[in-house]
């Protein structure tokens, strides 16, 4: 270390001087480039950064100046030093897990009142050396942080490129078109198989009955609902690295992107109506015209998942207001979802498959309640129902899918995913005799509506990827290839 670099160190540890500015500017700025290199695709936006400036470092900085200050001036004024610390070992936990979850956790909470007495105890105040350990500890996600600046900065736009003029198809029928993505619901070969082991006849005989076409060999191209639906929209492989100029998934999503244009082209009013507000929490720009969620309504400090509404008189009410238009519904139900993403006490396979076969029952009720709507006020529509991925059941919990998966069962539970269509149209066998993923979808669909079978000739690839890093989603493999055969390792 550099000797004047070591002796400014050494005299900024040991001189009786206080620093409570510096203090709490170390506590937030660690908390913030934590928070941030590990959510930057929830906070994204400028309205989230200049949240976060004042959430994490202004707040801290306040408070352990104004406490210390207070402190000073008591007739306490000889533990200043301990305010300072107390304030700091105050501050982290709150910001790294929340007040309500150390609350709920006896252990987190006795782990920071032991260290708070300790240093009333032992009288420890030599708090500068808890500032020189927070900013050595920023250096790893402020790394982080920079690669994903950097990324964001260099990453290729190409991917999104059409290979064709489907920008400018022209549909020739302009049907009402509902796309119902019940998140995690698995294809029919997985529900009958051995790791799933429940019969869905009931509700494939009602889906037959109202002359669906189902597709029991349909997967996802990714394993994610970010990835899969991203890919999905933008009708092309981004192999799971499709950030790019501070554009994430969720911008792809609900943003502009190539499908919302096209529908718009031929005059669709568009609508994106969800249970939960997961899509929008980086705060995108919407470019539906219609969205149940309001962005200034959402949460800071949260990834969507808490927030729920129910959604089946929106939808109702938003068919019944607009008959007179051609409208393209976009509606994410979280039913039947899949197993819990996390390991956690009590977690075992048998069990996380009852609770999904649960759910799936829960998400057939809610389906055929709100198709038997649509077709009674709207019998001409074309109604998709598409899953996003597989429900995951043969895993322990579904991040334990994160990693080279060798079982061909399992990763066909990743990515076995339900599709079934009510196309209201014979000729729909001359267009989707090969769609087999989410990626080629909306093209075989515009390719029907618009009576082109030429857009047809460039079909993305039917393979599947998935992540084998979670610390790094850019760290992906082929698990299916385009033939349906499995990864071999």
């Amino acid at each position: 270390m550099n000797l004047k670099i070591k002796d400014k160190l050494n005299y900024f540890l040991k001189n009786d001087e206080d620093y409570p500015i510096l203090s709490g500017f170390s506590v937030g700025f660690y908390a913030m480039v934590f928070y941030f290199s590990n959510n930057f695709d929830l906070v994204n936006s400028w309205e989230q950064t200049l949240f976060f400036l004042f959430y994490y470092i202004i707040v801290s900085v306040g408070v352990v100046f104004v406490i210390s200050k207070i402190i000073e001036k008591s007739k306490y004024n000889s533990f200043v030093s301990q305010a300072i610390f107390v304030s700091m070992l105050l501050l982290l936990p709150i910001y790294l897990f929340g007040i309500s979850n150390i609350l709920d956790s006896n252990k987190k909470m006795g782990l920071v009142l032991i260290l708070i007495l300790s240093l009333f105890i032992f009288k420890i105040k030599n708090y500068k050396y808890c500032i020189v350990l927070l900013f050595l500890m920023s250096v790893i996600p402020v790394i982080k942080f920079g690669k994903i600046i950097y990324l964001n900065y260099t990453n290729s736009t190409e991917w999104k490129l059409q290979p064709d003029a489907i920008l400018k198809a022209e549909f020739k029928k302009k049907p009402n078109i509902y796309y119902i993505q019940p998140d995690g619901y698995a294809g029919e070969v997985n529900l009958k198989g051995n790791l799933y082991r429940y019969d869905n006849t009931a509700f494939d005989t009602f889906l037959k009955e109202k002359k669906f076409t189902l597709y029991p060999n349909y997967r996802s191209n990714y394993e994610s609902t970010l990835f899969s639906n991203s890919s999905c929209f933008f009708m092309k492989h981004h192999f799971s690295n499709e950030f790019s100029k501070f554009k994430y998934a969720r911008d792809l999503i609900i943003g502009e992107n190539p499908v919302l244009k096209i529908l718009k082209n031929n005059n669709y009013k568009t609508f994106f109506i969800t249970e939960r507000p997961y899509l929008l929490m980086n705060r995108p720009e919407v470019f539906y015209d219609y969205c149940n969620f309001k962005v200034g309504e959402l949460p800071y400090l949260s990834d969507g998942w808490s927030d729920f509404r129910e959604i089946t008189n929106t939808i109702k009410t938003q068919i019944i207001n607009n008959k007179d238009t051609n409208n393209f519904f976009f509606i994410e139900k979280f039913k039947p979802g899949h197993i819990a993403t996390y390991k956690f006490a009590g977690t075992n396979k048998e069990k996380e498959r009852i609770k999904y076969i649960e759910s799936i029952e829960e998400a057939n009720q809610w389906l055929q309640q709100i198709i038997v709507f649509i077709e009674a006020k709207d019998p001409g529509a074309m109604i998709i129902i598409g899953a996003d991925h597989g429900g995951f059941v043969g895993f322990d919990y579904a991040l334990e899918a994160q990693k080279k998966v060798t079982d061909s069962m399992l990763i066909q539970s990743i990515f076995g995913a339900k599709l079934a269509i009510k196309w209201n149209n014979v000729q729909h066998s001359e267009y989707d005799s090969k769609l087999k993923t989410p990626v080629n979808l909306f093209r075989t669909v515009f390719s029907f509506l618009s009576e082109d079978k030429n857009l047809l000739n460039h079909l993305q690839p039917d393979a599947s990827y998935n992540c084998y890093d979670p610390t790094d989603f850019t760290k992906v493999y082929k698990a299916i290839d385009e033939n349906g055969s499995t990864a071999k390792f």
